[in-house]
């Protein structure tokens, strides 16, 4: 396949303009390890340790291992299968305090394993990549928020038609690389492997979790309760089992960055706000497996299915999640949240873009909006004490104003 750039890949270069060390880490398959292959804004050397010779040596001895670059970058892919290395990499670094030393991958967050003794704390940036959003596909720049903080919405003829036919296509790819590529039935065969052979080997390897049973129930459940409160408790009953297991099996699932557990959002300004997070999948071709769809007109209303508007709904919202969170992670001070209030008034995304930016974002995957569309962000907007502005995406190719700040955009304008 031919290499698509990443909005990470200048955070990257940023990190290593300053700091001696970095760390990528994202799923499997989100393309980390292209990333570093491509874009090293330094001379380097690349190992992995999903080579079992190099795995071997660098647990044997770790302080040999982490000195074999010399004068180069080194690139240590999988880090988290050799935890030791940390510890090794930190004595390093405190000694010697050139930047750009070390760069890591990781398809899990180290600092949460069981076996990991220390961290790299105020010696490395650490960088998400998620999976490729549909603008870095497009060789898009990072621009939709930033722009959206301004008002300053494409222009006519900007955004591109995308019906709702050709949002699904687009949820159902997900943001994998190679899935990406693939026609349905051969990325379905993708996603089985997927969840079955790495994220239960991860977690086995990783976590000593080894209730097969019960994670590919609870990925199943991931998927049906993706863009939902999380409910604990609720995931207790239907699973049968405690509700310390069941964290232990989303903790592990979050460090892989299969989850996201997105916050609400609470303001010392506001008196408002449930403190429930939200469950988000991480890759919506992943959630679509989960939920059995393979094919977009399978989650058109006329599908066989009688919960299909709730199904598509959840998707639609979990792919726009991962759109915004890919250009949010850019920007230090940028947050995501959600906000739902005693009396179900609720914001499917809040937006700051640092001080007093707030943007609140409706997701609906009609291709029309109404004035009804809007009532939540019309409530908040009334009550802001900061300037607001508010979107409904939808699956249309019109940008409409509909007072108070509050605008009609097609999902196009994600890439425009």
């Amino acid at each position: 396949m031919s290499y698509t750039k990443r909005w990470a890949a200048q955070v990257l270069a940023e990190a290593l303009s300053f700091q001696r060390s970095a760390v990528v880490v994202g799923a499997r398959q989100c393309g980390k390890t292209t990333l570093v292959r491509h874009e090293m804004p330094v001379p380097s050397q690349y190992v992995t340790l999903d080579n079992d010779t190099t795995l071997k040596s660098a647990v044997e001895d770790p302080a040999y291992f982490v000195k074999t670059a010399k004068e180069k970058c080194l690139v240590i892919d999988e880090i988290q299968k050799a935890p030791r290395l940390i510890s090794e990499i930190k004595m390093r670094i405190d000694e010697d305090n050139r930047i750009a030393q070390y760069v890591m991958t990781g398809s899990a967050d180290y600092r949460k394993l069981p076996q990991t003794t220390d961290s790299l704390a105020g010696r490395s940036i650490f960088i998400r990549l998620r999976g490729m959003t549909e603008a870095e596909a497009q060789g898009k720049p990072p621009a939709f928020l930033k722009k959206a903080f301004d008002r300053d919405f494409p222009g006519l003829g900007e955004c591109t038609p995308c019906s709702k036919k050709d949002l699904f296509e687009l949820v159902l790819k997900g943001g994998y690389p190679q899935a990406r590529t693939m026609p349905a039935n051969a990325r379905w065969r993708y996603f089985e492997s997927y969840a079955q052979a790495q994220i239960q080997h991860d977690l086995a390897e990783n976590w000593n979790l080894n209730r097969f049973r019960a994670l590919q129930t609870l990925l199943e459940y991931a998927g049906i309760y993706s863009s939902k409160l999380l409910n604990v408790q609720e995931l207790c009953s239907r699973l049968g089992t405690t509700r310390q297991t069941i964290n232990n099996y989303l903790m592990a699932l979050e460090a892989m960055y299969i989850i996201d557990r997105l916050p609400p959002w609470l303001h010392k300004d506001y008196d408002i706000g449930s403190k429930t997070p939200k469950l988000f999948m991480a890759d919506t071709g992943l959630m679509a497996y989960l939920l059995n769809i393979r094919h977009a007109g399978e989650l058109l209303p006329d599908s066989y299915q009688p919960d299909i508007a709730d199904i598509s709904g959840k998707l639609v919202e979990t792919w726009v999640y991962n759109q915004l969170a890919a250009e949010i992670d850019l920007y230090p001070g940028w947050r995501i949240s959600h906000l739902r209030n005693k009396n179900k008034q609720e914001i499917d995304f809040m937006v700051e873009g640092g001080r007093n930016k707030l943007i609140g974002i409706e997701v609906k995957s009609a291709e029309s909006v109404s004035m009804e569309d809007f009532r939540h962000l019309k409530w908040f907007a009334k009550h802001a004490k900061h300037p607001f502005t508010g979107i409904v995406l939808y699956a249309g190719n019109q940008i409409g104003s509909f007072g108070d700040s509050c605008y009609a955009l097609p999902y196009s304008a994600l890439w425009a």
